[in-house]
């Protein structure tokens, strides 16, 4: 794992694109932010959907360079990619996209049907809900964690498996890649993954709703981590599904 971090950790400044690779991560994550920004203002009149889907251009290429980051590590490269093409790259982005937004919708639902019905509840304190109730609660929100758990654990397996070649329907399904998930290297990555992806999950609200200094700063380190995770990702999937060619 030691060597696992290591490795993720100076992927981004590896070749000699390092500037341009950061440069680019940066612009690219400060006009999201802002056209989020912008989105949030401009609510809730009309002008506010065309800021938003203007806001979905840059997210849109932020995970398509992510989705070349994870094809590059499959493919055994050592080296981070350039944003060039960029046609190619808003393609890889929606695919990305799409797949998101497919493996979001079960995990998304569960937690705004279980918040809605602990709204529903009438307050009360800790000796009117009783033993049974307390019980209740933890076992649903036990049972809400391990569903978000379960996907955010699946989700990079189909990340690697489009990345590996594979289209968007088998991306979709377990069993091209079932025995990729069971596999300790890439639990192994995708534990790593996740060390890095906490912190840079906690100043992602910094990032898009603070025009300062520290929210531009917070937008390079979120930037940072989610090509750290992706590169971490792409690794495991390639050591778990054992996965031939090499890409320098």
């Amino acid at each position: 794992m030691v060597f696992g971090i290591e490795d993720g950790a100076r992927y981004p400044f590896r070749g000699d694109r390092t500037a341009d690779l950061f440069a680019t991560g940066g612009v690219l994550g400060i006009a999201t932010a802002i056209l989020v920004q912008l989105t949030l203002v401009t609510a809730p009149s009309p002008l506010a959907a065309v800021v938003g889907s203007l806001a979905a251009v840059p997210v849109v290429a932020l995970l398509g360079y992510l989705l070349r980051v994870v094809e590059r590590s499959v493919r055994g490269g050592d080296d981070p990619p350039g944003f060039r093409p960029f046609a190619e790259l808003a393609w890889k982005g929606c695919r990305l996209s799409a797949l998101t937004v497919v493996y979001a919708v079960v995990p998304v639902l569960v937690v705004a049907v279980a918040v809605a019905g602990l709204r529903r509840l009438p307050v009360a304190s800790a000796d009117e809900i009783g033993f049974v109730g307390a019980l209740s609660l933890f076992g649903i929100s036990t049972a809400v964690l391990l569903v978000v758990l379960s996907f955010a654990y699946v989700y990079p397996a189909a990340v690697g498996r489009l990345a590996a070649g594979g289209s968007l329907r088998e991306a979709l399904g377990l069993r091209s890649y079932r025995s990729v998930i069971g596999h300790g290297s890439y639990f192994i990555a995708w534990t790593v993954a996740a060390l890095f992806l906490a912190p840079g999950w906690i100043v992602l609200p910094t990032a898009l709703s603070s025009a300062t200094p520290v929210g531009v700063a917070a937008v390079f380190a979120a930037f940072y981590v989610h090509v750290v995770a992706a590169r971490l990702v792409g690794r495991g999937y390639r050591l778990a599904a054992d996965v031939d060619g090499e890409e320098k």
